[in-house]
């Protein structure tokens, strides 16, 4: 199996993690992949807020690890990206 070259940033919300994707993006020249937003397509098919959807998902993990899933699927198919998420785990080192 080939080598991905694939950079994870972990942190709590406005921690600066979309600042320093934007940087790595354009001085790598790498994609970026934002579990944010699979969140948020997450909250509107189950027509919550994100706030709402962030209370359901404490009662609910199996939706946290689906969208730490959801890098994993991602990175099957793509190499030099970033990923700019709240994580609990590097979910691609499982995979890759």
């Amino acid at each position: 199996m080939a080598k991905r070259h694939i950079i994870s940033l972990a942190g709590d919300l406005a921690s600066g993690k979309g600042t320093i994707s934007k940087i790595l993006m354009e001085k790598l020249n790498y994609g970026v992949y934002r579990n944010g937003e699979y969140f948020r397509k997450l909250a509107k098919e189950h027509n919550m807020s994100i706030t709402e959807f962030n209370l359901y998902v404490e009662k609910h993990p199996e939706i946290d690890q689906d969208v730490e899933q959801s890098c994993a699927i991602y990175a099957k198919d793509h190499d030099n990206f970033i990923i700019d998420a709240r994580l609990r785990m590097v979910c691609c080192s499982r995979i890759i």
